[in-house]
This record gives C-alpha cells, sequence and structure tokens, in this order.
C-alpha cells in the first residue's frame, strides 16, 4: 500500500484537534496532556483523587459553588500543588486569559516554584501552537507576570505585603508551614493576615473567587478559622490518607458528579497505594506521631484542650532490670525569678536525665534520673543549682537562653566552665509548639522513666514527672514549666549535639558518664529527688 503523506497529516491534524478540545473541556485531560512540560522524566500516575480535585475546580471556575469559596484539604504529596497552583490557573487562561491570579503560600520560594512551573506550561511550544498567549514583555517576572489580556499572576510569601495588590482569585496554598502549626504566634498572625488583608483583595467582592488548598494541622489552622465564619459559605473537599468508614465529602451535592465520591470501602484503605503503600504510610504515621497524623494525613485535627503526650506513652524501666549504661548525663532547666513570673505563679523547674544506647532499638534512648521545681528567687535559684551541679556532676546544665536565663548562664559559666550550654529556641515556637514537635520521640517509646513515685506518681495524692507533662497545657502549675524541660530535653537528645562532648577516634569506644554504677542507681532513687 502506498504511502499518503497528506492523509497521515490530516489524521495527526484531526488528533491535534480533538485533544485541544478535550483539553478546554476538561481540566483533567489538560493536566494529563501537559504533565510533560513540567515533569519530563516522571510518569504520571493518575489517581481518582485527582479527577475529584479536577471536578471541584472546575466547578469552581464555573461559579457553581456557593459564595465560590472552595476549601481543599488534602495529605502532601499528594499532588495538589501542581494541581491547583500550576496547571489549574494555566487552564483558566486558555479561554479566559483575563484573569488576574494573586497566588500565596507560606513562603516566597515556593511561591516563585510554582509561579515558574505554570509559565514553562503556557509558554511551551504545546500550548502556544493551540492556544497562542503572549506575555507582556515589561511585566515578565518570576513573581509578577502577564499576559497581552492583561491578565496576570502575582505570587508571593504570606509575609508579603498586599498593599495595592488583588486579583480575581485568591489562590492560597499552605499558607502556614507544618513545623509552624502549632505555634500559637505564627498560627495567629497568618488567620489576622487573612482577616486584615487578604480578604479585602477581591476585586469583585461578590464574583471572584477563594481558594484554599492546605493540609490540616491545627483546630485554629487558617481552614478552621474560616470554617468558623457565618457570613460566607466554604465547601469543603477533605480527603483522608485511610479511609474510615465514613465519607468526608458529597461530590454529588457539591457539584452534581456523585461519580466523583470517594470510591473506598473498607476502613483503614489507602488514599494513593501506587505512590504511597501500606508500609510508607505506617512510616509517616509513625514520624507525625498521633497528632500530626490526625491532621495531616486524616484532615482531622485533635482538640487541643490537653493531652498532647499520653501517659502510656512513657516507657516505664522494669525494677528486674539493671539501670543501662549511661553515656551521657545532663540537666535541663526552666528559669523563673522576673517578677512577671511571679506575677503568672511561674516555677522554676528541673529535670536531669541520662541518655543510652538501646540495643533492641538500636537508637539512643533517654532515661529520667529526676525532678525538682519551686518558685524562687534569683539568690536562691542560683544556689540551687551550683549545688546540684557539685552534687550530680552532669556532663552539661542545659538552660533556655530567655530574659530569666541569661543572667543564669553567664553565672553559670564562670562557676561550672565547660559545663553550660545555653539553649535557643526556634524562632515563633512557642511552649505548645515545641511539645508537639518531640511528641513522636516519646510516642515511639524513646523516653524511659524509672518505677518510682516522683517518676509515674501513686495515682492517689502524689502526681509524678508524666503527670505534669501529661496534663500540659492546660494542667496548672508547675506543668508548663516542668514540661519545659522535658521538651528541651528530648530536643537536646534529636539534635545530636550532646554527642560533642564524647568525641573521640573513630577506633576509640565512646567514654562513659563520671557517675558510677552506684551514683546512678542513686540518681533514680526516691531519697536523692529534690523539690526545693
Amino acid at each position: 500500500m502506498a504511502f499518503d503523506r497528506e492523509s497521515v497529516i490530516r489524521q495527526i491534524q484531526l488528533e491535534t484537534e480533538w485533544q485541544k478540545r478535550q483539553c478546554e473541556r476538561s481540566l483533567e485531560a489538560f493536566c494529563k496532556a501537559a504533565w510533560h512540560i513540567i515533569e519530563p522524566g516522571t510518569p504520571l500516575i493518575w489517581n481518582w483523587h485527582l479527577s475529584t480535585i479536577c471536578g471541584y475546580l472546575e466547578a469552581f471556575h464555573r461559579n457553581e459553588l456557593p459564595d465560590k469559596r472552595l476549601i481543599i484539604n488534602i495529605p502532601p504529596g499528594t499532588l495538589k500543588s501542581i494541581l491547583v497552583s500550576v496547571m489549574y490557573p494555566a487552564w483558566t487562561w486558555i479561554k479566559e486569559s483575563h484573569l488576574r491570579y494573586l497566588c500565596i503560600t507560606n513562603e516566597q520560594g515556593l511561591a516563585i516554584r510554582d509561579a515558574l512551573r505554570m509559565k514553562q506550561v503556557i509558554t511551551s511550544d504545546w500550548f502556544q501552537t493551540k492556544w497562542p498567549l503572549a506575555l507582556k514583555a515589561d511585566q515578565n517576572e518570576k513573581t509578577l507576570y502577564s499576559n497581552d489580556k492583561l491578565g496576570f499572576r502575582q505570587s508571593q510569601g504570606i509575609t508579603a505585603s498586599n498593599t495595592g495588590k488583588r486579583g480575581d482569585c485568591l489562590l492560597l496554598d499552605d499558607l502556614i508551614d507544618s513545623k509552624h502549626a502549632f505555634s500559637d504566634v505564627i498560627r495567629q498572625s497568618v488567620n489576622d493576615t487573612w482577616d486584615q488583608s487578604l480578604s479585602s483583595r477581591l476585586n469583585h467582592p461578590d464574583k471572584s473567587g477563594v481558594l484554599l488548598i492546605m493540609q490540616r494541622l491545627h483546630e485554629a489552622d487558617i481552614a478552621g478559622h474560616l470554617l468558623k465564619k457565618v457570613k460566607s459559605k466554604w465547601t469543603v473537599l477533605a480527603i483522608p490518607m485511610r479511609y474510615e468508614g465514613f465519607k468526608t465529602f458529597d461530590a454529588g451535592k457539591d457539584i452534581g458528579r456523585p461519580e466523583l465520591n470517594d470510591p473506598r470501602t473498607k476502613p483503614g484503605e489507602l488514599l494513593f497505594g501506587n505512590r504511597f503503600s501500606e508500609r510508607a504510610v505506617e512510616s509517616l504515621e509513625e514520624d507525625l506521631g498521633e497528632y500530626g497524623s490526625a491532621g495531616q494525613l486524616q484532615q482531622r485535627p485533635s482538640p487541643l484542650g490537653g493531652g498532647i503526650i499520653k501517659k502510656h506513652w512513657w516507657r516505664v524501666w522494669p525494677d528486674d532490670k539493671a539501670i543501662p549504661e549511661i553515656l551521657h548525663v545532663f540537666h535541663s532547666y526552666d528559669t523563673a525569678f522576673s517578677e512577671r513570673d511571679m506575677k503568672d505563679a511561674a516555677f522554676s523547674a528541673c529535670t536531669r536525665w541520662g541518655i543510652f544506647w538501646h540495643e533492641q532499638r538500636q537508637k539512643y534512648c533517654i532515661l529520667a534520673l529526676g525532678i525538682w521545681f519551686d518558685r524562687v528567687a534569683y539568690e536562691e535559684l542560683r544556689k540551687h543549682i551550683k549545688e546540684q551541679d557539685k552534687k550530680h556532676k552532669p556532663d552539661i546544665n542545659l538552660i533556655e537562653k530567655k530574659a530569666t536565663g541569661i543572667s543564669i548562664i553567664q553565672d553559670m559559666k564562670k562557676a561550672t566552665p565547660g559545663r553550660v550550654r545555653a539553649y535557643s529556641p526556634g524562632k515563633g515556637e512557642d511552649k505548645v509548639s515545641r511539645v508537639h514537635s518531640v511528641s513522636p520521640l516519646i510516642e515511639a517509646g524513646m523516653v524511659f522513666v524509672p518505677n518510682k513515685v516522683w517518676a509515674i506518681g501513686n495515682g492517689k495524692d502524689k502526681l509524678g514527672l508524666i503527670d505534669y507533662v501529661a496534663s500540659f497545657p492546660s494542667g496548672a502549675p508547675p506543668c508548663a514549666d516542668i514540661t519545659d524541660t522535658v521538651t528541651q530535653a528530648l530536643i537536646y537528645l534529636r539534635s545530636g549535639n550532646w554527642t560533642s562532648d564524647l568525641e573521640a577516634d573513630e577506633e576509640e569506644e565512646l567514654p562513659i558518664s563520671r557517675a558510677s554504677e552506684e551514683e546512678l542507681e542513686d540518681m533514680v532513687n526516691d531519697k536523692v529527688i529534690y523539690y526545693g
């Protein structure tokens, strides 16, 4: 059979035209066809949830949602940013290139990343041959570019100024980083930014839309904050990593497309098995801990009224088992002696710890060796720290570098040079945030206490270390002060900075703490626990 060149060309033209029309009608078809532009070496693995997100975004674009307000809650790593922040605005520019997008994320680098990806799509030969669209030469930057129909995309971090900036669509993608989810200061700052600034950045208050996509992190994160408002109607598409036996959204009711509902029927069934296997999800759940998994994976953050760290997470060292070989002993202090501390009924507190190598776990673990707390003035606190340093000879006295701790640090460095280490919390991280950050260590069974009343309480009138920590953040003083010393100790363990005290040649064994076996036995005995 003779080769018919014109027929082949015509067939290619028909297929191209068919694909063009499909892409214009369907965001899903557009995403699949354009994928090679931003991920040329990675095959696209499509899953049902991507079709569902595309369906909701199409309804959003067609103004079919009440108040044109859409929240999409979905676990990280499920292609949410590519669909929502890259493909969706590019797709809308096919026929409505006049649309103006104000895109906000938790930091500038991510905003630029997604802006450049969208730019890759709309400037590609694949896009331009089907839907010619020119970018204006005088407004063609990473964070702001506009087209010849006067549509534009402006992208920035949440902390950037919004003065004078408006859009037909506010596209909000993960406004808060997961590591700051439990920081009251940062979380409230994001919510205030919406209330006082972003909420008024729409071109047409009754016609423009707001699209928020994020993993749930906290009851009072920006999604929770918006859903508490009564004057605006938000449509919520919440998709959990594991199916829990009930539907979390209704595509039939929301957008008239019941075929896009969650197809899972068995509790525990995974969202995206081809990308997140059972083993991978179990590993994530272990790393994130109970609260992180509930929010980031299941999209249902737990109430934060108390009990961040559960009592049953702690491991009690058996009475009939020898105390482990301790490699490093340290004291963790939370100091309070200012007028404000006294007014707030704050305590100074200390917990003593020993780090050891756990053979079965093949990890460094930590054992509580003692506790102290009291309301004391500066001179009394300084005297107490010096006495305990002389008595127990810890390798390090760990003291938070805050207003009331700086003087103590300076004094102790003079008295015990080399045995004082200042601890500086991360910027914007409050007590609750820090407790959540270390809770996976306790939940994973890496933190031990001896079977003593000071550690586990007596279940009646005597509270132990784990009781005080379990009552945080709603418990009465000194629970917050004691919990702060525990948090500080576990951050110290996790950081590995303590190993700098044990540096040696690779062929040499790590030296053991100066404390003898008899002294270590003494440390976990009730008779040496000090309460001031």
